[in-house]
């Protein structure tokens, strides 16, 4: 029995140091990368022109270069992807609500507040109001906001519907700070490209997000720029990720990590290109 149980454990850490060091997963075509050049991507668009997260500031991003846009997406009260990032209006506008507690027509109604020198009045749109501007661009990030492990799992089925829909596989990312949301795409929708955002708010994160990497297998690792310089790139570099940074937005910061990084998420896109 003594030996059996040896044997099983010396099994297990040999399967252990196999997934961690060895074992690569199986990756969806990225055509939208060059190697030789950075991926620019728009931060919410162009938020430093135009009030973040709108048609107007995403076709501000293109006007001005970018390679893509990035987004964030919610639901409201009757099941709708809106493309806005916080929990609530108030920080953009003079609306206190909850994003989920109007429905799509009424979030559509709140006038947001405007940059300095822009003129565009800037409303929230629904993820649907994008699709426009998806052949202008070579890649669109959609960034799932969830505001809890559990929680803001209910998009994934109205998220699924849109990317069979419009099969923008070969210029589309999916990523979320949200594990378990990233597992069930996986699972739903194997052919989506993920990228894993990096928590750095969990205990040991390098560790926790390391096994949650191996559990999502995503294409890529989106990471903040201060990590650049941390072994989780490298051991994500040997798994054949891409590593996307965000959010840089000196051109200083940006020229000493372009090397390392194969996409950037940043505000100020007139810095970069």
């Amino acid at each position: 029995m003594l030996v059996f149980i040896i044997f099983s454990f010396v099994v297990l850490c040999l399967y252990i140091v196999y997934c961690l060091f060895f074992w690569q997963w199986k990756k969806n075509c990225q055509p939208f990368y060059n190697n030789e050049k950075t991926l620019v991507i728009g931060h919410r668009g162009a938020p430093t022109f135009i009030t973040e997260n709108t048609v107007a500031s995403f076709k501000k991003a293109v006007d001005m270069g970018a390679d893509g846009i990035e987004l964030d997406i919610r639901l409201s009260k009757d099941n709708q992807m809106v493309v806005f990032h916080d929990l609530s209006l108030a920080r953009l506008s003079d609306r206190k609500d909850g994003v989920s507690g109007l429905s799509l027509a009424e979030l559509q109604t709140v006038e947001l507040y405007k940059q300095d020198q822009q003129q565009e009045e800037v409303y929230i749109p629904s993820l649907n109001d994008v699709v426009p501007l998806l052949e202008k661009i070579k890649v669109i990030n959609i960034e799932i906001k969830s505001d809890g492990l559990l929680q803001g799992h209910a998009i994934l089925k109205p998220l699924v519907a849109f990317l069979n829909k419009y099969q923008i596989d070969d210029k589309c990312i999916v990523s979320s700070f949200n594990p378990l949301i990233l597992m069930r795409l996986r699972l739903q929708r194997p052919e989506t490209v993920i990228g894993f955002l990096y928590n750095r708010k969990r205990l040991f994160h390098a560790w926790d997000n390391m096994i949650w990497m191996l559990r999502v297998q995503p294409e890529n690792l989106h990471i903040h720029y201060s990590m650049l310089d941390h072994w989780i790139i490298n051991w994500a570099r040997k798994k054949g990720m891409r590593i996307n940074s965000y959010t840089i937005n000196d051109k200083e910061v940006y020229n000493k990590f372009k090397s390392k990084i194969d996409g950037v998420f940043t505000d100020n896109i007139e810095y970069l290109k």
